[in-house]
């Protein structure tokens, strides 16, 4: 004889309420295939397996009417349930994953100092090119005072703040690709003037930035990968010739 479960045998092993299963049997989506002379709800193996699939499709978001119509498909297997649960769960992962992303970039921002929303950011930079390093940037100089100083001034900065000092950057960036492109040399007192105008612009947007503090930055825009990368995108072999006319700018300073 096919075993047959009680409403609230059913339930408890289904691990939801017997008013659930009430509610179910009433629109037709989980009916007991039989019920005892006394007429209370007997549910079978395979109304269990039923139910598991209509509590599985629940799970996944699935509202109850197209779950009655997935589950009452008669051309639909075993398998093709779960292939097609599979393929629900994958697409939730992969939703779960962009909102953790999201909330990463936004960690990220307020722990670099960062107050603006995504909307704001997309708008200054066109996207969180800003964000993409900031670990990295952190791991590296987070135990510096100058860092700590960067958090602090850059989180009081509203929109119009960062498009201000965006500008600002670029012009001067421009200027400088221009006068390697027209073969300027970087030693040339008008591409060490930029370098200067770069040196105050750090000085007065992000942290303190002396001439030795410049030397050092002048060493990173040559020898790591990622902010070479970024010079260099603007110009090739702009990140050396930035570098050299720093170095000329702190040295004319200092003779």
């Amino acid at each position: 004889m096919t075993d047959e479960y009680t409403v609230g045998v059913a339930a408890d092993m289904a691990g939801v309420s017997v008013r659930t299963l009430h509610h179910y049997d009433q629109i037709g989506l989980v009916r007991p295939s039989s019920r005892s002379p006394a007429g209370y709800r007997l549910y079978t193996e395979a109304d269990l397996g039923r139910l598991q699939r209509v509590l599985f499709y629940r799970e996944l978001d699935l509202d109850l009417g197209d779950i009655a119509e997935v589950v009452s498909d008669p051309k639909i297997t075993d398998e093709g349930h779960l292939r097609r649960q599979r393929e629900l769960i994958e697409q939730r992962i992969g939703r779960c994953q962009g909102m953790l992303a999201v909330i990463d970039r936004e960690l990220t921002a307020r722990k670099g100092g960062i107050s603006l929303t995504l909307h704001e950011r997309c708008k200054v930079w066109g996207g969180d090119r800003l964000l993409e390093h900031m670990d990295d940037a952190e791991r590296r100089w987070g135990h510096q005072p100058s860092f700590a100083q960067r958090q602090l001034r850059t989180a009081a900065y509203t929109e119009q703040d960062w498009l201000r000092l965006r500008d600002e950057l670029h012009v001067i960036h421009r200027r400088l690709a221009d006068s390697l492109s027209q073969g300027v040399p970087a030693t040339d007192p008008a591409v060490t003037d930029l370098a200067e105008q770069l040196r105050q612009h750090t000085d007065r947007w992000f942290h303190d930035c002396g001439y030795d503090k410049h030397r050092e930055l002048a060493e990173l825009y040559r020898t790591n990968q990622r902010s070479g990368r970024n010079y260099d995108d603007m110009a090739p072999g702009l990140s050396q010739y930035v570098h050299d006319a720093i170095m000329a700018n702190c040295d004319r300073v200092k003779s």
